[in-house]
């Protein structure tokens, strides 16, 4: 008995019996009369190679669809300026009725490219959804496109239609999807209306819950597997990075803190706020403790802050008193910070500048002592009153003249130079001193003087001494030169040369000695006379408020030795001008002077005397002043105290009266003020959520902007 297979439309399989010499059509009316009688053979499902033949046979057919369905998407989206454009011309051309709708042209075309038509409820349903998608994403498209060459109102709107595509498309689909069915289970117009809106707010809420799912996944896991330190130091490096700190130049114990108080946020991968990591970093560095508004900066937060400190304050109660408390501690580490840095000496300036004072007048007295030593050592040689050339003379007249200065030099100099030019007298090494001594004297005039006394001196340094052979011009004749002659006369040659090695000796210790004096402004002024010498005059002009330049000269002259006095006056001068001249225990931190004083130094000067450690030191504390004393824009500080001052003391009123009354304290005052402590101090003082960085807002009405856009270009093309 033959057996055949036939295929039902739903894929399922029927095995028919049939007659010897039976034909397949004969076999098929059999399986249709089993059928109508209720005795057809159980169906079999399809085999899976069977339904993986038939799903890639499908495949030209699905991609066909999604062909129309884009084709048609963008173009029912874009009737949604063509349509009223069709409106007024067909009726300007009297072609009202003639014409279509752009989504109609689209199908057209589809229809006439070949592309296959839905044929059931599903693919009716996913055609629906398919559309709108593809005109939102069309439309999102063209809107980030427009954006940068729109004007300003303009580009705001078309960012907004482009902003959030993943929650647009995803309203798209589920407005789609769930007009669809409604109207494949017979919704009316209304209906469907209701279940595209309801699907498009589901829709767009898919990325958002799929994004929290996935963070609370990534925080479950982290807690599961914790974070290694050097893994924390890789996380913390990267978020100080973007507030332009370098985690890795933080003190070993800041960076243990930060990892501590950080882990629970890194491992649960929760987002933090670059700036306000920095500003913890900056607090654990001084020592302070900050508070929730002092990290975020927030000014809402700041203002409770505040004004609960001044309210806390002004009451009797001592269990309200824990933030101005924590204020009043946080001004004492700065303080004691500064402290630390060199202000406990209590280095005057006038230290200072005597400790450079007489380092510089140390140097100059040595270089005074080797000039002396050397003259003398000339002076004592035979030859030293000889007469020399006096071509240093003509070189130093030549200098002046080249700088065009020879009007600058003072009758007493060109006089005293002229007698010996001339021959009327001979010049000697002792003139020599004596004119250096005169042009060094004039460079403390300064201007064009100093200037014609600079160039002669470095013309009258510039050429060698030589000295006059036979000064005398005597006349040996015809003599015999016996030998007492000869030695005499070997004698009387070799004095000038070895007077003159000496001389030139003498002559570089001199060039060495003003050469110094010479060598900057804070030597020439400490070498001056007692007014600019002034030691406390010379700390405010070239340690406190000098160049960068005079502090480096500074330095250069006070060497190791002295640095620390300069430190310690530097210290000292920035904790007075940080406190107004208060004592340590009166004092209040000013976060404005502080800045202040360190901004008029210099962070280059202060490294200068400064380790870079205590100078990141003395940045962070005039940071974390700047941040505990800081009133945002948008802050509303009752800097006056009136306000706190009488919820201060209606507070007390309050507490005497509920004492008159039994249990009039237990019942309702002390629950009132349990309720401020664990609300308003110990929220201000539990930092880590001022660490977060905060949520992006986005509204609520842009997932749906794009998908409704798309339907209300459907709905204009139904005439």
């Amino acid at each position: 008995m033959p057996t055949f297979e036939f295929t039902a439309p739903d894929g399922k399989s029927y095995e028919v019996g049939a007659p010897e010499g039976a034909t397949q059509e004969q076999a098929f009316q059999m399986l249709q009369g089993q059928i109508a009688g209720g005795e057809a053979p159980a169906a079999t499902a399809p085999s899976t190679a069977v339904s993986a033949g038939r799903a890639l046979n499908d495949v030209p057919r699905q991609l066909g669809l999604t062909a129309r369905y884009g084709m048609e998407g963008i173009a029912n989206t874009a009737q949604v300026v063509t349509e009223p454009l069709r409106y007024i011309t067909d009726r300007l051309t009297g072609m009202t009725g003639r014409t279509k709708p752009l989504g109609a042209l689209a199908t057209q075309a589809a229809d006439a490219m070949g592309l296959p038509s839905p044929q059931n409820s599903t693919e009716r349903v996913i055609g629906d959804a398919s559309r709108l998608v593809a005109g939102a994403g069309g439309m999102a498209g063209a809107a980030g496109s427009a954006a940068g060459a729109a004007t300003t109102t303009g580009a705001n709107l078309l960012r907004g239609l482009a902003a959030n595509p993943a929650q647009q498309l995803a309203g798209a689909a589920g407005a789609g999807l769930a007009g669809g069915a409604s109207r494949e289970a017979g919704g009316g117009q209304w209906q469907q209306a209701g279940a595209a809106l309801l699907g498009g707010v589901a829709g767009a809420a898919v990325p958002s819950v799929g994004a929290s799912i996935l963070a609370s996944g990534r925080g479950m896991l982290g807690s599961l597997r914790p974070m290694s330190p050097e893994d924390l130091d890789i996380k913390l490096t990267s978020v100080l990075q973007q507030a332009g700190t370098d985690y890795n130049q933080l003190p070993a114990q800041v960076r243990q803190s930060l990892r501590a108080e950080l882990a629970s946020s890194l491992q649960a991968g929760k987002d933090l706020d670059p700036a306000a990591v920095s500003r913890l970093a900056d607090f654990r560095t001084v020592g302070a403790t900050p508070t929730r508004g002092m990290l975020s900066q927030n000014p809402v937060q700041i203002t409770r802050e505040q004004n609960l400190a001044k309210m806390a304050a002004n009451s009797a109660d001592g269990e309200l008193h824990g933030l101005p408390l924590m204020q009043n501690r946080n001004n004492s580490t700065l303080i004691g910070r500064l402290n630390d840095l060199g202000g406990r000496t209590e280095t005057a300036p006038i230290a200072a500048g005597q400790v450079v004072r007489d380092r510089i007048a140390g140097t100059y007295g040595g270089l005074q002592n080797a000039e002396q030593t050397a003259w003398d050592a000339a002076k004592a040689m035979p030859g030293y009153k000889a007469p020399i050339s006096n071509e240093p003379l003509h070189a130093a007249m030549a200098s002046v003249s080249d700088e065009a200065l020879t009007g600058y030099l003072p009758k007493q100099v060109t006089d005293y130079m002229g007698a010996f030019q001339t021959g009327a007298q001979p010049f000697t090494p002792q003139h020599y001193k004596n004119l250096r001594s005169l042009l060094s004297g004039e460079l403390a005039k300064g201007g064009n003087e100093a200037a014609a006394a600079r160039a002669a001196i470095k013309g009258l340094d510039s050429a060698p001494m030589r000295p006059i052979t036979n000064p005398g011009g005597i006349d040996f004749g015809t003599a015999p030169v016996t030998a007492g002659l000869a030695s005499a006369m070997r004698q009387a040659d070799g004095q000038p040369a070895s007077a003159i090695n000496a001389i030139d000796t003498a002559r570089r210790a001199t060039a060495a000695k003003y050469g110094y004096a010479e060598s900057t402004p804070l030597v020439r002024t400490a070498l001056g006379d007692a007014r600019t010498a002034d030691p406390e005059k010379l700390a405010q002009s070239f340690i406190l408020n000098g160049t960068l330049n005079d502090a480096r000269s500074v330095a250069q002259e006070v060497g190791p030795q002295g640095m620390a006095t300069i430190r310690d006056a530097l210290a000292t001068h920035i904790k007075k001008q940080a406190l107004s001249g208060s004592a340590d225990e009166t004092g209040k931190v000013s976060q404005s002077a502080l800045n202040a004083a360190l901004k008029n130094i210099g962070d280059d000067k202060l490294r200068l005397f400064f380790s870079p450690e205590e100078v990141a030191q003395f940045k962070a504390a005039g940071r974390v002043a700047s941040l505990m004393q800081s009133q945002p824009i948008g802050s509303a500080v009752n800097n006056s105290n009136s306000g706190a001052l009488l919820l201060g003391r209606g507070m007390d009123m309050l507490n005497g009266i509920a004492g008159k009354i039994p249990f009039g304290r237990a019942a309702i005052i002390d629950p009132l003020q349990g309720i401020n402590l664990s609300v308003s101090q110990r929220a201000a003082q539990k930092v880590l959520p001022g660490l977060l960085a905060a949520p992006a807002a986005r509204p609520v009405s842009n997932p749906l902007l794009l998908p409704g856009l798309a339907m209300s270009g459907g709905l204009l093309s139904a005439e």
